[in-house]
């Protein structure tokens, strides 16, 4: 039975990529970066995005999949790529591929874990060379019983995003961690996911109501995995503990819900020392370096 690819088509697409990451994750573990929660919650945001909001179908049109008969093997999307366990000998007809369709908007860029020759070879023989930029993923694993403990300043408190009355607060604070406007649209999207619990989206308030911090997660419930996608704190209210204390009540609301592991995926220390820290100093452990490749006339 041969190997074919197409675009990502439909709503049934959809389900076949959720339950094909939820599978993968089950091998790759945390060294996995296109999990389930990172999958569900991009989708809704480029959906949100969009005006009027997009249909799965529209938000995924650009999304490519292979396929061993109807079975999934491999994802391509513009900026990750997964493959199932076995078919890791396709990643040069999937690189191939990649630059067909980024051929109107330059050559693509690719991310490796340091030392998977496997990868990598395939990317020096296709031009590419492995850049001084990085990526971190680390982990934590929750399965310890006892409590994480650190305190909140006096004044602070936290709160669950959905039980907050001022909307553009919360847009305000994640707009500090990814940079991009985000409005209710979006949100609605996020809170359709299977991946999204109110208590792993949380902030920290000052003691007028203000929002000072924000630390946002996503729960895989399958493979009981807590994905981390932001923590963020804001200028005025740095240097207090605030963050650290933010990202361990959620790490305890992780283990309420009953996942095993964290994980959360950092820029390099070298430009980013903050955030790198403070997960050292929560106790994550470091899974690997992911490395950018990019053609040699880059």
């Amino acid at each position: 039975m041969s190997i074919t690819y197409r675009p990502c088509k439909d709503i049934n697409d959809y389900e076949r990529i959720r339950a094909f990451l939820e599978e993968s994750y089950e091998f790759y573990g945390t060294r996995f970066d296109d999990n389930l929660s990172l999958f569900e919650f991009q989708t809704a945001l480029s959906r949100g995005m969009a005006e009027p909001v997009t249909s799965i179908d529209d938000a995924l049109k650009n999304v490519l999949l292979w396929f061993h008969g109807e079975k999934v093997v491999g994802l391509l999307e513009e900026d990750a790529f997964c493959l199932a366990p076995g078919y890791r000998q396709i990643f040069k007809e999937m690189v191939e591929a990649g630059e067909r369709h980024a051929a109107c908007s330059g050559s693509r860029e690719w991310e490796v874990y340091d030392k998977d020759a496997e990868f990598e070879d395939v990317l020096l023989k296709k031009g590419y060379l492995k850049s001084e930029e990085y990526w971190v993923r680390r982990e934590f694993d929750l399965t310890d019983t006892k409590s994480l403990q650190f305190k909140l300043p006096q004044g602070f408190s936290i709160k669950s995003v959905p039980e907050l009355v001022d909307a553009q607060q919360v847009y305000k604070a994640y707009k500090l961690c990814y940079g991009i406007e985000f409005n209710e649209k979006i949100f609605n999207k996020m809170y359709e996911t299977s991946t999204y619990r109110p208590q792993l989206d949380l902030v920290v308030l000052d003691n007028e109501n203000e929002v000072a911090a924000l630390c946002s997660g996503r729960y895989e419930e399958k493979n009981k995995l807590v994905t981390i996608e932001a923590v963020s704190c804001f200028h005025q209210y740095r240097r207090k503990g605030i963050s650290k204390a933010l990202l361990v009540h959620l790490l305890n609301e992780a283990k309420e819900l009953g996942a095993s592991k964290a994980t959360v995926y950092t820029a390099m220390p070298e430009k980013h020392p903050a955030p790198n820290r403070l997960y050292e100093s929560a106790g994550f452990q470091l899974v690997g370096n992911r490395f950018v490749w990019k053609k040699g006339n880059d």
